[in-house]
């Protein structure tokens, strides 16, 4: 080889090889690298590098070669030699880059090879030289075998990766390639000189040649090289960008999503998240086929940024979600696309919807509240009204409900109001509408009926229903309801009016004994008038000082002694003549006047119980309202310190209800009382609930004997056990005992030698009037003498029977 060749030429050559080898690796893999739009740009330059490389090395390497014959090169041979190279290698590295087959990076360099192969003998062939060209034909296949084989291995390890390890080794084994081609097929071909082969003219001078392959080699590969690495340069800059793009996008709590001609390009994980899909799922999906319905598909295709829209998506499970999506279009990766972004709002919808339906439904029966039923109500009414049909409107209440709830709680309670709310669904039409109203007051509207017969028929069934035996817990219940009806248009057609007309009938249906179902009578508006005017004109009576006190003597059995009074409150109206007080005072507790009434009677009370002997007590009755309302301690002490009266001679009467709903409350009430030093009584003993275990928990100074358990004790045995037991109780218990109600001898001799007792009722005085107090001692003092030589004579209680 330095017999044959210019070794200065050779090194040149040598250098040229291995920096166009060099900057078509690079440009190769800048192309791998590169989007699908910008890479056949890139192979086609890659290929043009490369060919123009080889091919400078070729006739570089050519021009190195001493041959005593003259040489020159044709010039069409050379540009074909040129072509090859280019085309041949842009081809082989667009197969090794872009094809998908498993070898296609060794097959691609391959390619290469064969193009180098090509370039090289059709350059050979373009010498013009005096001579016979003789070939080695196993050199010449060594040549060809390595050469494909290193450019394959090129292939293979510059497409493989994309370390520095990568570059240079793929750019190594190109120049392997390269030059062990060209030298063994150099090796293998020998000029032998034949004259009779006419010398050519008109070739490529090879100092010119040299000094233009030389010129544009180095031009070309050195483009390749900056462009290269420029590229390489701006895509780590652009990949920078993109990670710092995708970081951002991947941060957000909003799903991203890429959407161009209505196909899924790219999108977020959190997009993906909120599907519960994979990113592989969604790319190439079309957009519209996560909409769950038409409205949605038309929000995906209308939305825009400025103007936010709600739809509903499909997730994998085929579960719904409900989204706030905007869009817009902008430029992504080189196009023109539509950015979606998708705010998963179905929690806030949810709770909303939660909301709405707390806002109209009842929250323990789940029925809808009275908001919700006055609309219903009001919408039934308008269509009845456009379709000439009639409504019923129903009202029901149970009866006696508040027993319930202070024996057994308001846990059961709350229970039982769910199992009458489900009775009372099965009674009724699936047409119908109904309501919890309040407590324990339900309503129905019933649309579309027939006649006035068919309603009361569903009000009585929803009554039965209702009224059936039901077991709570370990707790067996008998509960009963009540109901009211009325009809639109026959009865009234504003809805206020029926709905005041429905409580009525209810109203009616209870105070003829409950458990029953009444319909709408018009005189019930007449009642319910005067009641209103009753509520107005106790309310006048109570801030003009119209209301008196009545005072019920009480009497010592041994002794026949005035003890003490009880106050009874009375209302003389000029237009009504004395209004009863089981009228009144019910009025008062269910309007709340009570409190201000209670407050009356008890200063006033006091204020006379002052001007009597200093041994006689005054006895005031305490409402529930009263006592619940916090403040009764305080009226009591503003009462006696306004009045003077000495604590120890007012008693303050309470009945068993106030005890049950909050015994730590009520025992805290009455302990204030104790320790202002009045007395403390509980009034109707024995028709309670738990009256036995309240003498031991709560201090009393007395118990009063409830009238229902004195008319006609002798004449039943079992009340005289009771009695005897309560009183044997209440001495052990060193509490006083007072017998209410008794009006006949008969009665009173039933309690037997009794000595120690206190005696109420009618056989004793009516209630007194403020006046005929003075004079009670001398007019009542025949009877009080007869009341004691009859208890002083009588038999103990357990020896006496009726004779």
């Amino acid at each position: 080889m330095t017999v044959e060749h210019d070794l200065g030429l050779v090194a040149v050559a040598a250098l040229l090889c291995a920096l166009s080898a060099l900057a078509a690796v690079s440009i190769v893999r800048r192309a791998k690298a590169a989007e699908a739009a910008r890479q056949p740009a890139w192979l086609l330059f890659a290929g043009f590098v490369t060919g123009t490389g080889i091919w400078g090395t070729h006739f570089v390497s050519m021009l190195a070669y001493e041959s005593a014959i003259p040489v020159s090169f044709g010039l069409f041979e050379t540009v074909t030699s040129f072509l090859l190279a280019v085309i041949i290698s842009s081809c082989g590295w667009a197969f090794a880059v872009r094809s998908d087959y498993r070898y296609a990076s060794a097959i691609g360099g391959g390619l290469v090879g064969g193009g180098v192969a090509a370039m090289h003998f059709v350059g050979v062939a373009a010498m013009r030289v005096g001579a016979s060209v003789v070939w080695d034909a196993g050199l010449v296949i060594a040549a060809l075998a390595l050469g494909v084989q290193f450019a394959a291995a090129a292939g293979a390890v510059a497409t493989g990766g994309t370390s520095r390890r990568g570059l240079f080794g793929g750019a190594a084994l190109l120049v392997g390639g390269v030059v062990s081609l060209h030298f063994l097929s150099m090796s293998a071909m020998e000029l032998v000189p034949d004259f009779s082969v006419p010398a050519q003219d008109g070739g490529l001078s090879p100092k010119l040649l040299a000094i233009t392959i030389a010129l544009g080699a180095v031009f070309v590969v050195s483009i390749g090289l900056a462009a290269a690495a420029i590229d390489q340069h701006l895509g780590l800059r652009r990949a920078a960008e993109g990670h710092r793009i995708r970081a951002l996008a991947e941060a957000t709590f909003e799903g991203i999503a890429v959407v161009r001609d209505g196909l899924m390009h790219d999108m977020n994980g959190r997009f993906c998240e909120m599907l519960k899909l994979e990113r592989g799922d969604l790319v190439g999906m079309p957009v519209a086929k996560l909409a769950l319905d038409a409205e949605a598909i038309e929000v995906l295709q209308n939305v825009r940024e400025t103007d936010p829209m709600t739809c509903r998506l499909r997730c994998r499970d085929g579960a719904p979600i409900t989204v706030q999506v905007r869009a817009r279009e902008m430029d992504f990766d080189g196009l023109t696309a539509r950015i979606f972004a998708f705010r998963d709002v179905s929690s806030e919808e949810r709770a909303r919807a939660r909301m709405v339906h707390l806002a109209h439904h009842d929250t323990l029966t789940g029925l809808p509240n009275r908001l919700k039923f006055r609309e219903a109500f009001e919408a039934e009414l308008r269509n009845a009204w456009d379709d000439d049909t009639q409504v019923a409107l129903m009202f029901f209440d149970l009866d006696r409900f508040k027993e319930v709830n202070d024996v057994h709680g308001h846990a059961v309670g709350d229970r039982l109001l769910v199992a009458v709310s489900e009775r009372l669904l099965d009674a009724l039409p699936r047409n119908a509408v109904a309501a919890r109203l309040s407590g324990d007051e339900f309503a129905v509207v019933l649309p579309d009926v027939e006649n006035r017969e068919d309603v009361l028929l569903t009000a009585q069934r929803v009554v039965n229903n209702v009224g059936s035996p039901l077991t709570i817990g370990q707790l067996h219940l008998k509960v009963s309801a009540s109901g009211g009806v009325t009809m639109f248009p026959m009865d009234g057609e504003d809805p206020d009016r029926l709905m005041n007309q429905a409580d009525l009938a209810l109203y009616r249906a209870k105070g003829q004994g409950r458990n029953q179902v009444c319909d709408f009578d018009p005189k019930l508006g007449l009642m319910m008038q005067e009641r209103r005017m009753l509520e107005a004109d106790l309310a006048l009576a109570i801030d003009d000082d119209l209301l008196t006190l009545n005072f019920q003597p009480q009497v010592r059995l041994g002794d026949g002694r005035v003890s003490g009074f009880e106050a009874l409150v009375r209302w003389h109206d000029e237009r009504r003549g004395n209004v009863p007080p089981s009228e009144f005072v019910q009025i008062a507790e269910e309007t709340g006047l009570i409190l201000k009434m209670g407050e009356w009677v008890l200063e006033t009370a006091c204020r006379e119980a002052v001007n009597w002997p200093d041994e006689r007590r005054i006895a005031v009755n305490v409402s529930p309202a009263q006592f619940k309302q916090g403040n009764l301690v305080y009226s009591v002490q503003r009462a006696l310190a306004k009045s003077g009266l000495a604590p120890q001679r007012l008693e303050i009467e309470i009945t068993e209800g106030v005890l049950i709903d909050d015994e730590a409350r009520a025992l805290k009430v009455l302990r204030g009382l104790k320790d202002l030093g009045v007395g403390l009584a509980i009034d109707d003993f024995g028709t309670g609930y738990s009256s036995l275990s309240y003498l031991r928990a709560f201090p009393f100074d007395k118990i009063k004997i409830d009238r229902s358990f004195m008319t006609g004790l002798q004449n039943d045995p079992e009340a005289q056990i009771i009695v005897r037991a309560t009183i044997d109780l209440a001495r052990e218990l060193n509490i006083n005992v007072v017998v209410e109600g008794i009006e006949e001898f008969d009665e009173l001799g039933a309690l037997g030698f009794q000595p120690d007792l206190v005696l109420q009722g009618y056989l004793l005085s009516r209630p007194l009037t403020r006046g005929q107090i003075a004079g009670f001692d001398e007019a009542s003092k025949a009877v009080r003498a007869e009341i004691a030589t009859l208890v002083g004579s009588a038999k103990p209680l357990r020896q006496y029977r009726a004779g």
